[in-house]
């Protein structure tokens, strides 16, 4: 669930020799949903989309582009499973992995606008009270810290424990509260404010907050704050049975090279750090919702999101969002994995225009992001 940071350079690594000129001249209108992997592409970013995912050993993927006028651009290859074989298509759900936590800091920025937390609060404060001397830093760990990553509590996800309790009982369900004792009696990695670390227990800690806050359980809070004023009808935190729509997760579970059906593992359904299930569109929604329409966010609120960020190597982090760079300007967004899944979720706020790419597995190949390799064809040659 954790995350690397990107620079996004003028030419990236280009590792398929294709044309990526839809962008500045063919229609912005959706592609069609009909057809199956097996189908040779025709459309540009169609074929694009199908070389990347073959070359990065992936079964399926749908990129979408969302432009600041509202229209969007889609693309499905490959495989939403494999036994039965089903094509893939743009209207797929996939678990976004650490795209949730966008979510978890807009819910959190939501409650301090209200005056219900401040951002100055330390975490302990929201805590069972049994936890509130194990959890190193949550006395002095503000909220803040927690959101850009710089509390320096360690990560729930260091080491096996977490996996093998995973692999004992593969449909628990775990719900935030439950991971306290795996954050507790641990050494913190440095003072909050100090240092920046990724780590997924500041945004299951900030889910244990909200929840003590509305008295509800995230799936309620995120969707009554989120999907429905955003519309994302087809979003949702995961849950058991598996959802129809819902494109089958594959990862290479045994380290043998090769991909397996792991769709029936729930590594977090429910947690505040990367439980989501989404489809493109519904990313695309929630981009509109939280960069242009306002609707989730105020601008005061969006501006200290983006503005008041930790330095992390090659770029910064600010509440639950990477603030990078690029040759085009500014990109905020996050990436994602969820055992079975991958995405990436970029904002480039100068030219209004969302890329939002999730595949139903995670590369066995090294190749560039998704994003990387659609800047030139998207916003021509860097000035």
């Amino acid at each position: 669930m954790n995350a690397a940071f990107w620079r996004i350079p003028a030419r990236a690594m280009v590792v398929m020799a294709v044309a990526m000129t839809f962008a500045m001249s063919a229609s912005h209108s959706a592609l069609a949903q009909s057809g199956t992997a097996k189908e040779a592409p025709s459309d540009p970013l169609e074929k694009f989309l199908s070389q990347y995912v073959e070359h990065a050993g992936l079964p399926g993927g749908v990129v979408a582009i969302g432009y600041g006028e509202g229209n969007v651009r889609y693309a499905a290859t490959g495989y939403a499973s494999v036994r039965p074989e089903t094509g893939m298509t743009r209207d797929r759900q996939f678990y976004i992995g650490s795209l949730t936590k966008m979510m978890t800091a807009v819910v959190t920025l939501q409650l301090a606008s209200e005056k219900r937390i401040d951002l100055a609060d330390p975490i302990g404060k929201y805590l069972p009270e049994e936890f509130r001397d194990r959890i190193a830093n949550s006395d002095r760990a503000t909220i803040r810290d927690l959101l850009r990553n710089s509390s320096g509590i360690p990560d729930y996800l260091d080491g096996e424990f977490f996996f093998e309790l995973v692999g004992r009982d593969p449909q628990h369900g775990w719900r935030n509260v439950e991971l306290l004792p795996l954050i507790a009696d641990r050494e913190a990695y440095f003072a909050p404010g100090t240092n920046y670390a990724p780590s997924n227990s500041n945004f299951i800690l900030l889910g244990v907050m909200i929840e003590a806050v509305e008295g509800a359980h995230s799936s309620a809070v995120f969707g009554r704050r989120i999907f429905a004023p955003a519309e994302m009808t087809d979003t949702s935190f995961g849950s058991f049975p598996r959802p129809a729509s819902l494109a089958r997760g594959f990862d290479d579970a045994n380290g043998d090279g090769q991909l397996e059906d792991v769709t029936d593992y729930d590594v977090g359904d429910q947690l505040a750090d990367g439980g989501v299930i989404s489809t493109a569109e519904d990313m695309v929604k929630f981009a509109r919702a939280l960069f242009v329409n306002g609707v989730l966010l105020g601008s005061n609120a969006l501006e200290r999101a983006t503005t008041d960020t930790a330095f992390a190597g090659d770029g910064s982090y600010g509440y639950g969002l990477m603030i990078g760079a690029s040759d085009w300007g500014p990109v905020w967004g996050h990436d994602g994995i969820y055992f079975g899944y991958s995405a990436e979720f970029s904002w480039f706020p100068e030219q209004d225009t969302v890329v939002v790419f999730l595949a139903n597995g995670r590369a066995l190949n090294e190749v560039p992001s998704v994003t990387s390799m659609l800047m030139t064809g998207l916003f021509g040659a860097p000035e």
